[in-house]
């Protein structure tokens, strides 16, 4: 992810790729090379820098923040921003402390499909399921519930007004061969004025899925993620007919409308609130749920272990 975040800095108009810095020297300098920019092996560099982009590996994201938050300096971090709930509340914490901005790597929310079917629900839902599924990613050492799930969770989280959950309860399944490593994770969430959400990641699949799918009392919304297409079906009459049931759907396909790659957009949004023209306070309350509710699952969930 950290190549892909240089990419789109560099790309960006109003604001430039300063410094790369990476532990491994010669991965810094590889990249840094391809966009003209400086390379760095020392952390202490980016404090020269006028915000940062965290894109490390998990166990190290509060090490790399909390120097950089003192510092007074705008952080996005790549999800999950910590690997256990404590470090989340430490970084969400020293950020309220500092007054600076910080956001998490939810690119889900700019996606044009997701904003698309966000924007046609007509009413609160009553019913989320989504799901994203993956062949083996071995190198990934991770759970799926922080890889993977996490992205639903803050979908469903952006659907029911950044509301906790009242209940939760799963499954996590992992194999034989590393039995710590949870692959995949089925989930309901549930709400006691609705809606429920059952949401199923894994990287145990044949095929890449990415479907998400609103029910309100007016319409079913699916969303393919893949596919970048919206489908809105609004059941109108049901009637029996020559003995027979038959209903009438009405099927709106609308048009999702691309402002541009999601990592762009976020990027973007992570501009406006270095700027002062997005809410701060609004962007770091919206961290909490995904993350709370993610450390709840892997610590209440039923845990299978397959061969």
């Amino acid at each position: 992810m950290g190549s892909n975040h240089a990419r789109v800095i560099a790309e960006q108009a109003e604001a430039v790729l300063a410094m790369v810095v990476d532990p491994n020297g010669v991965a810094a300098q590889s990249l840094a090379e391809r966009f003209g920019t400086a390379s760095s092996t020392d952390p202490a560099d980016l404090l020269r820098c006028d915000a940062v982009v965290v894109a490390a590996p998990t166990q190290h994201h509060v090490d790399a923040a909390l120097p950089l938050l003192a510092a007074g300096i705008p952080l996005l971090v790549e999800k999950p921003l910590a690997h256990d709930a404590a470090g989340v509340a430490q970084l969400i914490a020293a950020a309220e402390a500092a007054g600076v901005p910080m956001m998490c790597g939810f690119v889900e929310r700019f996606n044009a499909a997701v904003v698309t079917g966000l924007a046609r629900l007509t009413g609160p839902p009553v019913s989320i399921q989504c799901v994203r599924h993956s062949p083996a990613a071995p190198r990934i050492t991770t759970s799926v519930v922080t890889d993977l799930l996490i992205h639903d969770i803050d979908l469903v989280a952006c659907a029911t007004g950044h509301r906790s959950p009242t209940s939760i309860c799963g499954v996590l399944t992992a194999l034989g061969s590393a039995p710590d490593v949870s692959e995949q994770a089925d989930v309901v969430l549930g709400w006691p004025d609705g809606p429920v959400a059952n949401l199923s990641a894994s990287r145990m699949g044949q095929r890449k899925i990415r479907t998400v799918s609103m029910v309100s009392g007016e319409e079913l919304i699916e969303v393919d993620l893949l596919r970048q297409n919206v489908t809105i079906y609004r059941h109108v009459t049901h009637d029996m007919v020559g003995g027979a049931y038959r209903s009438d759907t009405i099927v709106d396909i609308p048009f999702v409308r691309h402002a541009g790659e999601p990592l762009a957009l976020q990027f973007e949004h992570f501009l406006a609130l270095v700027r002062g023209a997005a809410d701060a306070t609004a962007e770091l309350r919206s961290l909490v749920v995904p993350h709370q509710v993610a450390d709840a699952i892997e610590s209440c969930a039923s845990r299978v272990t397959l061969g």
